[in-house]
């Protein structure tokens, strides 16, 4: 059995960009342990420390083949 943490990240990501709310290029603000993404904002919080990342890359991390 495989399983891809992000999985659920990368479908809300997916849905932010059919809704209108995201394209390729916008920035997002990413929380993240190692190569497992926690979660993802596109309105920057001043009080958290987050890692400034584009959708693109976002995408990339996130749609990786699943770990066995």
């Amino acid at each position: 059995m495989h399983d891809h943490k992000n999985y659920g990240v990368y479908k809300d990501l997916k849905q932010d960009m059919r809704d209108g709310r995201l394209m390729l290029h916008d920035k997002v603000w990413v929380d993240r342990y190692e190569d497992y993404i926690i979660s993802y904002t596109y309105r920057r919080e001043e009080s958290a420390e987050l890692e400034e990342m584009t959708v693109q890359e976002l995408m990339n991390l996130t749609k990786g083949k699943a770990t066995p």
